[in-house]
C-alpha cells in the first residue's frame, strides 16, 4: 500500500516537472520568434517528451499557450507578494510604491525569456484572444488588489472609472519602459535618457504621485466648493 502510494506521488512530481519543462521550452522558442511560428514537434524536442505530451498536460497546442501567458504574468506580478505588500503595515503611499518597485524589477530586466515573450505576443492582433482570456483570469484578483491600494490613495470607490485612470497612468510609463527594453526601439536614444533604471524609476514614481496628490487635492477643493455652495443656499432660505 505504501508503495503504490508513493508511486503514485512519484508519478504527480514527474507530470508537474514535465508541464513545467514544457512551459518554459515553449517560453524560450517563443522570445526567439514568436509563438505562432514555433512547431509543437520543437517544443516537446527541446523538452525530452514525446509529441502527445502537450495534449496530455493541456488539452492542446492553445492551452499550452494559455498556461504559458498565465505564467507570464505570474512571473511579472507574483499574486502571494502582491498580497503581502497589500496587508503591510505601511501607509498607501508606501505600498504603491514598493509595488511599483517590484513590477519595475521583474519586466525591466533583460535577463529573461518573460518579457520577451509578453511583449511580442501583446503587440500580435493573431494571439489577442488567447491575451484577452489570460488576463481575464489575473485581473479578477491581482487587479484588484492593486485598485484596492490606489482607492485608499486617492479616495475613490473601487467601482468608480476615474480610479481605474489613475491606476493605468501611474503604470503606463513602467510598462512602456518595458516594451521598450524588450523590443528593437532604442528608447534611451529616442528620449536621449542618461540615467540609471534606478534613477529612471524614482522620476517616474515622483511625476505619477505629483499627479494623484494633484488630483487628490482638485477633488478635496471641488468638495469644499460643493459644501460651501450648499451651506449657502440653506442660510438663504
Amino acid at each position: 500500500m505504501e508503495m503504490a502510494v508513493k508511486g503514485k506521488r512519484q508519478q504527480r512530481d514527474d507530470g508537474r516537472q514535465t508541464r513545467d519543462r514544457l512551459v518554459e521550452c515553449a517560453g524560450i522558442l517563443a522570445a526567439q520568434k514568436g509563438f505562432s511560428l514555433v512547431t509543437s514537434k520543437e517544443i516537446c524536442r527541446l523538452a525530452g517528451t514525446n509529441l502527445a505530451a502537450i495534449n496530455y498536460h493541456f488539452g492542446s497546442r492553445e492551452g499550452l499557450y494559455e498556461e504559458l501567458l498565465y505564467r507570464i504574468h505570474q512571473y511579472m506580478v507574483n499574486e502571494d507578494r502582491l498580497r503581502e505588500m497589500v496587508n503591510a503595515d505601511s501607509t498607501p503611499r508606501e505600498k504603491i510604491s514598493a509595488v511599483v518597485d517590484m513590477v519595475a524589477e521583474q519586466v525591466w530586466s533583460r535577463e529573461n525569456w518573460q518579457m520577451q515573450v509578453w511583449s511580442r505576443e501583446v503587440m500580435t492582433t493573431a494571439q489577442s484572444a488567447h491575451v484577452s482570456t489570460v488576463l481575464m483570469q489575473v485581473v479578477k484578483v491581482k487587479g484588484s488588489l492593486a485598485l484596492k491600494l490606489f482607492s485608499d490613495y486617492t479616495g475613490l470607490a473601487m467601482d468608480d472609472i476615474r480610479l481605474y485612470l489613475c491606476f493605468m497612468c501611474f503604470m503606463a510609463p513602467i510598462m512602456l519602459v518595458a516594451f521598450g527594453k524588450h523590443s528593437n526601439i532604442e528608447y534611451r536614444r529616442i528620449t536621449r535618457a542618461s540615467c540609471s533604471d534606478g534613477e529612471l524609476l524614482n522620476n517616474i514614481k515622483q511625476f505619477c504621485f505629483a499627479g494623484l496628490d494633484s488630483y487628490r487635492q482638485s477633488r478635496e477643493e471641488e468638495g469644499g466648493a460643493v459644501k460651501g455652495e450648499k451651506r449657502k443656499a440653506k442660510s438663504e432660505k
